[in-house]
């Protein structure tokens, strides 16, 4: 066995205290991603399974991203760290360095009761499970000089003897139903479940609409609680006040009144959205190369890192036909079509190779002449066709498409752009398409709504082009 072969490797404990049990990733974490929503779940679970009261909820805190995943503290000290994985996968070596670090960190750290491994696929159960990770090749060695690895934390469990009591106190976190996972789909509907059992339990009636509004605030205040460290973290800011939050904070959230819709609602909807649409996206892209999977990445990790307002108006960006001046119920069903997210948003930063522009959000080629071109990938993947015939176009609903932007007033950088990348639809230029309506309207009042003369002729210009088509034109 592996175990075997490597025990004249020890792992000193002068080794060990050479490196670093933490590893802050704040950077790369947003609170409405799954690995939030699982930290929300065990935090809800937790107050409704220990009828926590508000009076002693200052004990517990949640710590995000720095000893683990996330963390739970008691009194100061760490209670349980969590692992989660959304792996599209139920093979156990896939899950073995997240085992071996969780069984590391328990066996250095004593106050660490349980340590807990959250996945959104079914493994096999936890005593099924122990004899086989023994059975596995060690994981991987690192050169790092300053952070403890899987290899370390197998090393040291193993060469101390530590493996039955630590595994003791390892987990696979269970859910409603007993079930011993969350798939990404389910997420939701399971936080929601403890939400509802908090104002059961304590006989509050609270309206589905409250309830689901309060899901997305609990939510950015993840998100919010991230960015701030992370700006804290970079001016030297390190304090323990900064890097975690009090179960009071969940308590004072669950007592708001969220019966009266707030505009900034809808912004939460929509980054919980785009956020649960890219994982379900890179989640079933099994067969695709390790070069496009970085890029969607890569991308999909830029977007998560601005702040409401710049995605706000990137949402706006991508769907220039839809006017969202005031953001309501209407409005902002439009501005995240869950379709137009797939094809063509993410499916052009997978497929296409040439170099983005992550701040402008755009593909930059040049062109015969020289000349630098734009092209934005949008989320619109309408396919308005023709009643009588299906292999045409409706020009009348493309030149409506065309006159909606052009007279959306509401994107102020859209004259920064060349090409729109639809999934279907192609016009040689907005002002042509919407000319074929009869009813089109282009006169001098547009121009003042969008103050400058010349912005509003460049954006006439822009050129609308199927996916297909971006294709050829980017990557040749």
């Amino acid at each position: 066995m592996e175990v075997q072969r490597t025990m004249n490797m020890a792992v000193t404990s002068n080794e060990v205290g050479q490196k670093s049990l933490y590893h802050d990733a704040t950077n790369s974490w947003n609170g409405y991603s799954h690995q939030g929503k699982a930290a929300l779940y065990t935090v809800l679970f937790m107050i409704n399974d220990l009828t926590l009261q508000r009076s002693l909820a200052t004990s517990y805190e949640l710590e995000i991203e720095y000893l683990e995943d996330f963390t739970i503290y008691f009194q100061g000290k760490e209670h349980s760290i969590h692992q989660v994985k959304t792996y599209n996968s139920t093979a156990p070596s896939e899950y073995k360095d997240a085992i071996w670090t969780l069984l590391g960190k328990t066996a250095m750290k004593s106050t660490i009761t349980n340590a807990f491994l959250h996945t959104s696929e079914e493994l096999l159960k936890k005593e099924d499970l122990k004899p086989i990770y023994l059975s596995l090749v060690a994981p991987q060695a690192s050169n790092s000089k300053t952070q403890l690895s899987p290899f370390d934390y197998y090393k040291y469990v193993i060469d101390n003897g530590l493996y039955d009591e630590c595994y003791e106190k390892f987990s696979l976190f269970s859910y409603e139903d007993n079930k011993c996972h969350c798939s990404i789909t389910r997420i939701q509907e399971a936080v929601i479940f403890q939400i509802k059992e908090y104002y059961s339990k304590r006989e509050i009636f609270r309206s589905d609409e409250h309830i689901n509004r309060l899901f997305y605030y609990l939510l950015a205040l993840l998100d919010k609680h991230v960015s701030e460290r992370h700006n804290a973290l970079q001016h030297g800011l390190t304090s323990v006040r900064i890097k975690r939050i009090s179960f009071d904070t969940f308590f004072e959230a669950l007592d708001k009144d969220f019966e009266v819709v707030s505009k900034q609602h809808y912004t939460y909807v929509l980054r919980e959205l785009f956020t649960s649409v890219g994982e379900q996206f890179l989640y079933y892209q099994t067969n695709i190369d390790e070069d496009a999977y970085s890029r969607v990445v890569e991308f999909f990790n830029s977007v998560q890192k601005i702040d409401d307002d710049l995605f706000l108006k990137l949402c706006k960006k991508w769907t220039p036909h839809v006017n969202a001046s005031e953001l309501d119920l209407k409005s902002f069903h439009g501005l995240i079509p869950v379709n137009g997210i797939r094809d063509p948003l993410l499916k052009a930063h997978c497929i296409i190779r040439e170099a983005m522009d992550n701040n402008n959000s755009v593909f930059i080629k040049r062109d015969s002449t020289g000349l630098n071109l734009a092209y934005l990938p949008t989320t619109i993947n309408d396919k308005p066709m023709q009643i009588m015939n299906d292999d045409l176009l409706d020009e009348v609903l493309v030149g409506q498409m065309a006159e909606k932007i052009m007279l959306n007033s509401d994107i102020d950088d859209l004259h920064e752009v060349d090409v729109l990348i639809s999934s279907f639809i192609s016009m040689t230029s907005l002002e042509e398409a919407a000319s074929k309506m009869t009813d089109v309207n282009l006169d001098a009042d547009v121009h003042d709504e969008y103050k400058e003369e010349e912005k509003f002729m460049k954006i006439k210009r822009i050129r609308m082009i199927p996916f297909s088509k971006a294709r050829e034109e980017l990557d040749t």
